[in-house]
């Protein structure tokens, strides 16, 4: 067989020619590793004129689905793309100048290219592909499922009644939920929203996690309180502000109560002391440290119960007790009947001075203690008591029997002599007497008169008349009674002897008189 060596020699030179060519252009092509974790999946174009979307692929038109609601085109893909593409509205700043802008994913493989077309900007994002180690892509199923579980999650944060909002590195706010939409579309009048969105809320200074009570502005002359959450997750920072209106007009309140309470108690004489369910002086007014001279710093110091009876104790502003341990059983008693209810106790102090001491139990086991001066009311009552038994004692030394009624007709006032006439002592009758009672006791013993003197009687003392009568006992003894109305509406009826001394066997004799 004959040899072509012609067509040898130039198939040898094509061969030749194709591999050097293979050795240089290869390594300019991309190659696809075995074990890749990405691979680029397709790229979505948007196209923006302004504020508005011109044109978009399917991938980009779902994609600008997702952001939020009642937001211009170009605000919803910036609520998108900032969080994820630091720097994004610096470069579309400068775009008409640079004519286009190359941005890389934070954290991620995604990229972002940004093209000036006359006054058109032409975005494309190359998302990745995600596949497991083996080569194989993710399965259809997986990827719904997430698809849902993002779906679900924007609902939720679109949702949510409490501003959520995220920050930039430099502070400002790179993404906002649709709560915090409104804050910002509240405080402009004509509605509008503008991006970058506006700080609503100061920079948080306090610890993760731990709220803080911010007041901001929300249009209309109004301020609106909200308790700020920062949470750190994944090297981002999560900003909440939980409204806390309802609890600061609460607090506002209870502030409110509690001066004018303060403002009270100050102004009153009685010694007021709360202690807490420990036992701890929570309240007092400045009536304590008066009654009791007793140090501001001391009370402020939150004493105990014991501390506090103790430094009376030592101070001689309580009685002083025959022993130490009956005077402890007393303390325990005294907290006891407090916390029940029933306490209450007198207290004659060495120095003259006298104190009702009562106990009342309060919610959540606390318990007051009211400590008023009675020293005054006791004088008083002393000093009446003692007018009241000087006068008893003068009516008692008078030979004449006598007895008092008040306006309403009750008996008040009798003494020894009229006890001693008619055999009964007012003062130990339990019950009332009033004039029929009297009257008729009289009456029984007497004999009837002519005159009809003793049923006369009852009318005379309640027209409260002046007037004299004179009544036979079945003794025989004759007895003059005189009615003199005395002040505050009271009638006094004496009995007293009579002066004539002949004796008459006759029921008869009587007289009576007015004048």
């Amino acid at each position: 067989m004959d040899i072509d060596w012609g067509f040898a020699l130039v198939l040898s030179g094509i061969s030749l020619t194709s591999a050097v060519a293979a050795v240089f252009v290869l390594p300019f092509l991309p190659r696809r590793a075995r074990n890749a974790t990405a691979e680029t999946q397709g790229d979505m174009v948007l196209l923006f004129d302004g504020e508005h979307l011109v044109d978009a692929t399917p991938d980009g038109r779902r994609f600008l689905a997702g952001g939020p609601k009642g937001l211009t085109d170009w605000q919803r893909f910036c609520a998108l793309i900032v969080p994820r593409f630091p720097g994004f509205p610096e470069r579309m700043e400068r775009l008409p100048k640079d004519g286009s802008a190359l941005l890389a994913e934070a954290g991620g493989e995604a990229q972002l290219t940004a093209v000036w077309l006359d006054g058109v900007i032409r975005l494309t994002l190359q998302m990745p592909r995600f596949s497991d180690p083996a080569g194989g892509l993710t399965d259809a199923q997986s990827l719904a499922a997430l698809t849902a579980e993002l779906e679900t999650l924007r609902d939720v944060v679109e949702a949510m009644p409490t501003p959520a909002w995220q920050r930039d590195e430099k502070g400002g706010v790179a993404w906002a939920n649709s709560a915090y939409l409104d804050i910002v579309r509240g405080r402009h009048d004509d509605g509008q929203i503008v991006w970058p969105l506006p700080v609503l809320f100061s920079q948080d200074q306090g610890e993760t996690g731990s709220p803080r009570r911010q007041a901001i502005d929300i249009g209309a002359e109004r301020d609106r309180w909200f308790d700020c959450v920062t949470v750190e997750t994944h090297g981002a920072s999560l900003h909440f502000a939980l409204p806390a209106d309802a609890t600061v007009r609460a607090e506002t309140a209870l502030r409110n109560f509690v001066q004018t309470l303060t403002k009270t108690f100050a102004e009153l004489p009685i010694g007021l002391a709360v202690f807490n369910r420990t036992r701890e002086l929570v309240l007092f007014n400045p009536a304590m440290s008066d009654l009791f001279n007793l140090e501001p710093e001391f009370l402020t110091g939150r004493p105990t119960l014991l501390n506090l009876l103790d430094r009376l104790r030592e101070t001689r502003m309580m009685p002083e007790p025959k022993n130490f341990r009956s005077w402890r059983e007393q303390i325990l008693r005294l907290e006891r009947d407090a916390c029940d209810g029933v306490y209450s106790d007198t207290w004659t102090l060495p120095g003259g001075q006298v104190y009702r001491v009562t106990g009342r139990p309060h919610p959540d086991g606390a318990v007051a203690f009211l400590f008023e001066d009675i020293s005054t009311e006791m004088s008083m009552t002393r000093r009446f008591r003692s007018e009241i038994e000087t006068g008893q004692a003068v009516i008692d030394s008078l030979p004449e029997a006598m007895v008092v009624f008040s306006s309403a007709g009750i008996l008040t006032l009798s003494n020894s002599a009229y006890a001693e006439l008619w055999g009964e002592d007012p003062r130990l009758v339990m019950g009332t007497t009033d004039i029929a009672d009297a009257t008729a006791q009289w009456r029984a013993q007497c004999l009837p008169s002519p005159s009809e003197a003793g049923a006369e009687l009852p009318r005379r003392i309640r027209q409260r008349e002046a007037w004299s009568c004179e009544l036979v006992r079945r003794d025989g003894q004759r007895l003059d009674c005189h009615l003199k109305p005395i002040a505050g509406g009271c009638m006094l009826v004496e009995f007293r002897p009579s002066a004539r001394t002949e004796a008459s066997d006759t029921p008869a004799v009587s007289r009576a008189s007015s004048g």
